[in-house]
């Protein structure tokens, strides 16, 4: 199977990427960043805010635009599919992936450690999962991989260098456009102080990756530039909240991200003792191909580690480098006749935790009360493929035959992001869950009180209004107003005498947890208060 998929790498990829990441779109509930995202791509179409990017109609320039402008592309025709808002995401993660599969090969001169690389990148878990939680974040690395490559095959080039400087450029501006300069920390920098030390710190090399940096950055910086002279308040308080959460929200100490590894999700062990570099050094094709993704590795690891802000998200670009490293070590595996010991007992220990995975689906039924059609369909068809793959892990239980193996985790993933995550719908544990629709709102003007959720925001389809109480209150019939679970009883206190509530909707959006459970987080609980004037 590993000869065809050798043979057409990038329709093999395609095909992956499609099964991991199109499947499903509109199952999860929509996260707060997503929300976030989805808000400025709406009030672009809705509102014609292209630049100064509004989330409700107040200023949004905590990030760059690029993200939601692409989103519009998609969302236009219809601006309250969740299908169409996610699509855009998971078009950017496959062409991060075929990025990725071009650098590795620009880099290892063979498609075969390139092809590797990439399919455990795009199987890894984070990166799959990143798309969900900050959409953001896969554009702004997987635009930094295309700069990457682009930058790579002009030092290497002795015709197109000038070709490839400029589309290094485009798309070190884009990473900036899409989450500023994030990326160029967590990626560019360890990727070219590893590059200098294994490979070459020429004249041409410096020349082409400084040029390169500083006009990508001039780029990305045009839309920086223009919301500082347009809206210059605004854009000063927000800069100075966004650059005061690096050293004083969530905070961690200096080992967090020394689990790294562990976001790579089924390649976990493997990823593990790929870092072995004095053991495996000897043991790989490219010494210095294996030189440069270890220092990558780790480099891109000590540097976000000197960062107080830190969260588990912020490792996707270690996922990059940690991937090219084990390829190589996979692709060592894959050849040798005699494996060494430590390969072994790590690659019994991975197959047997894998193997055991595979099987536990069988107890589902066990954790999970809905017991419809549907649901038995999806279980059945879930046990089925689990079943089949754990089957060929077992009966080719062998170091000889770590490619089948190699195989039989790829299918693993792709198994659980098309079928399994159907299934998350029947993990609904609140019988209250219910979010905001538009239809249930007046034609007329939505106000909220003290602040509204960006997920609520994206229910109501539309842009609500501050209510303030110390101003003139509307003089409209009724009024909708949108109060937040912690302000409820402040709320009722301050309704004018001349009005009355004429009925109060709860909406419940813990879609895990139902309100006996000591999870359940009162801040996705809000409230649709319909207050009718007196007569």
């Amino acid at each position: 199977m590993l000869k065809l998929i050798y043979k057409y790498p990038v329709i093999t990829l395609i095909i992956v990427c499609v099964i991991l990441f199109f499947f499903n779109l509109s199952v999860l509930p929509v996260s707060i960043m997503e929300a976030r995202n989805f808000n400025v791509a709406r009030e672009m179409l809705t509102e014609n805010n292209w630049l100064l990017t509004t989330m409700n109609a107040i200023p949004r320039y905590e990030k760059p635009p690029f993200p939601a402008w692409f989103t519009t592309m998609f969302s236009q025709f219809d601006i309250k599919s969740v299908f169409l808002y996610r699509l855009p995401s998971s078009i950017v993660a496959t062409l991060g992936v075929l990025f990725s599969y071009y650098l590795f090969k620009s880099l290892a001169k063979t498609k075969k450690i390139a092809l590797i690389a990439s399919l455990v990148l795009s199987t890894s878990f984070y990166y799959i999962a990143i798309r969900f939680e900050a959409p953001s974040d896969t554009y702004t690395h997987a635009f930094m991989i295309a700069g990457l490559l682009f930058m790579t095959k002009a030092i290497q080039s002795s015709t197109k260098s000038l070709l490839y400087s400029f589309l290094a450029i485009l798309g070190i501006g884009i990473s900036v456009l899409s989450k500023g300069p994030v990326s160029l920390y967590a990626l560019f920098l360890p990727f070219i102080i590893a590059y200098f030390i294994a490979y070459s710190s020429s004249k041409k090399a410096i020349i082409i990756s400084i040029s390169t940096l500083l006009l990508g950055i001039a780029l990305g910086a045009t839309w920086y530039l223009y919301v500082r002279l347009a809206d210059p308040k605004v854009f000063t308080e927000i800069a100075a909240q966004e650059t005061s959460n690096w050293s004083s929200y969530n905070v961690r100490p200096f080992y967090y991200y020394w689990s790294f590894f562990i976001q790579s999700g089924i390649w976990t062990v493997p990823a593990l003792i790929s870092l072995a570099y004095p053991y495996f050094k000897s043991k790989v094709d490219n010494k210095k191909l294996y030189k440069f993704s270890w220092l990558w590795t780790v480099l891109a690891v000590v540097l976000l580690s000197i960062i107080p802000e830190k969260k588990s998200r912020y490792l996707v670009p270690v996922l990059i480098p940690l991937a090219l490293n084990l390829a190589q070590v996979l692709l060592y595996q894959f050849r040798t006749k005699k494996m060494d010991i430590v390969s072994r007992i790590a690659m019994k220990f991975h197959y047997v935790l894998i193997f055991c995975i595979g099987i536990s689906v069988v107890a589902i039924p066990l954790i999970i009360e809905v017991r419809t059609t549907s649901f038995w369909i999806w279980y059945y068809t879930l046990v089925a493929l689990m079943f089949a793959i754990s089957a060929v892990i077992f009966f080719n239980y062998s170091p000889l035959k770590s490619k089948v193996l190699f195989v039989s985790n790829i299918l693993l993933i792709m198994v659980v992001t098309s079928v399994g995550i159907y299934g998350i719908q029947f993990f609904k544990q609140n019988d209250k869950y219910n979010t905001l629709t538009s239809a249930e709102l007046q034609q007329s003007h939505l106000y909220y009180y003290k602040s509204i959720q960006p997920e609520v925001i994206w229910d109501s389809n539309r842009v609500s209004q501050p209510l303030d109480f110390s101003k003139s209150f509307p003089s409209q019939h009724n009024v909708q107003v949108i109060v937040e679970n912690g302000y409820m009883e402040e709320f009722k206190k301050q309704i004018p005498s001349e009005y009355e509530i004429k009925s109060v909707k709860t909406y419940d959006r813990n879609y895990f947890k139902s309100a006996e459970d000591y999870k359940h987080r009162g801040r996705k609980v809000t409230y649709l208060y319909t207050l009718k004037r007196k007569n």
